[in-house]
């Protein structure tokens, strides 16, 4: 008789009931849990170089046995953690120094976003809200200023320097987001050393030769939207920001980027620059598929440099602003740039680099496709072609001499002598006459 009342609607309400009263009794449970654990203060100390010390101060009913660190740098997804140093007690101060934790360079102007997660001896758990501390080079006062989506931060520059190179920077900021069509880009930014010496501590580890020969000027970490540079030079700080710009751009599913080009894009930016032709400069440098990062000697890697952006410079203004547009694009949608190519351009990276190589224009020489190169047919090639016309020309060429020769001698023997040159004997009027016998 009991079973019988009990129907499926009733079954389902129960069980939702059930659910929702365990749903509540576990809020209550952390909720309280979250009361035992109080945060005292928490506390950041930057000194550059080296040093992002962190602390927090917790107290209990019961002792505190456990406290984890999370952190990641602001490009980052995954959290790493740590555990700073402490006593057990009810009422705990914990520190670390995160920047010794951190294995790989960190950049003068990190953003690093950091919480706590405190555990007690009940196994109550606390978690703090995410924070983030930067890690600044703290030797020098920074004064900012802000153009385009570019904080950029700096020292010891006079007030009409900064003016000047901020008001040009206005219009290459508008030119490249134009070019990139990055309609509202996130805020990027710039740290500028005024003197080398400054940046040995700050600059990425190089080999001695780069570093005494003063091979790089700047430095960018796109991820990170950050740059570093050396000295307040408009050039460096447009080629710097075209790098995180570019990376914006293209996104994040895009495969990386090779670095022929990142920085001959990032150069073709910079208005001071001098471009250089493809037929000066291919036979005394790498192919492109050898350039997807630069290395070298610091000889080398000015000609990798060069290369870059007569190549990059090519694909613009032989081409068009639009195709370099759709590539980019194309990249963007995750293509890869050999496939990026041949749909925007209809050749690949070797395509580019021949057709660049010989500066022909596309209308005149098109560079092989990839299909093509792997495709081709067992007709006449156009070598064959060529040297027929020539050798046509050459029989052509000596008929004529041998007919003008002929007429010329029958004229000489007819006409009377007069002083001074004949017409045959005076180089313009020959030429004239050998026109219209022609």
């Amino acid at each position: 008789m009991f079973s019988s009342h009990i129907t499926p609607q009733r079954t389902i309400f129960i069980a939702l009931m059930v659910a929702l009263f365990i749903v509540l009794i576990s809020e209550s449970n952390v909720s309280a849990a979250g009361e035992e654990i109080q945060i005292v203060t928490t506390s950041e100390d930057v000194a550059f170089p080296g040093r992002v010390h962190l602390s927090v101060t917790a107290e209990g009913d019961a002792e505190i046995v456990k406290v984890q660190l999370f952190y990641r740098t602001v490009d980052e997804r995954i959290w790493a953690y740590a555990y700073p140093d402490f006593v057990a007690a009810n009422r705990i101060t914990a520190s670390l120094n995160l920047a010794s934790e951190v294995s790989t360079y960190l950049p003068p102007g990190t953003e690093i976003e950091y919480y706590y997660e405190i555990t007690d001896s009940q196994s109550n758990v606390v978690r703090t809200k995410p924070k983030v501390v930067e890690y600044e080079d703290t030797r020098f006062d920074w004064v900012e200023t802000k153009v385009g989506p570019l904080t950029l931060r700096y020292y010891d520059q006079s007030d009409t320097r900064v003016s000047e190179v901020v008001k040009l920077l206005e219009s290459d900021f508008t030119r490249l987001l134009g070019l990139l069509q990055l309609d509202h880009p996130d805020d990027i930014k710039g740290v500028i050393y005024s003197k080398r010496s400054h940046t040995l501590e700050a600059f990425p580890q190089q080999s001695r030769t780069t570093t005494e020969q003063q091979t790089f000027q700047g430095y960018a970490f796109p991820n990170r939207n950050l740059f570093l540079g050396l000295g307040m030079n408009r050039g460096l700080i447009v080629h710097e920001s075209t790098h995180l710009l570019l990376n914006q751009a293209i996104g994040t599913i895009a495969p990386p980027v090779p670095s022929w080009l990142d920085e001959g894009f990032a150069s073709y930016m910079d208005p001071s620059v001098k471009i250089l032709s493809g037929r000066s400069l291919s036979s005394s440098t790498n192919s492109l598929r050898a350039m997807n990062a630069v290395t070298g000697t610091p000889h080398t890697i000015g000609t990798f440099y060069k290369k870059s952006l007569s190549v990059v410079a090519f694909m613009i203004d032989e081409f068009g602003e639009d195709m370099f547009q759709r590539f980019i694009g194309q990249l963007s949608s995750g293509n890869t740039v050999d496939d990026s190519l041949v749909i925007v351009y209809g050749f690949d990276i070797d395509g580019l680099d021949a057709l660049w190589g010989s500066q022909t224009s596309v209308s005149d020489s098109p560079a092989p496709s990839a299909p093509e190169r792997t495709n081709q047919t067992n007709g006449p090639s156009a070598i064959v072609f060529f040297n027929s016309w020539l050798l046509g020309g050459i029989i052509i060429f000596v008929m004529g001499a041998l007919l003008i020769q002929f007429i010329a001698s029958k004229i000489r023997q007819t006409s009377q002598k007069e002083e001074g040159l004949q017409p045959w004997d005076d180089p313009d009027s020959w030429d004239d006459d050998y026109d219209r016998r022609r």
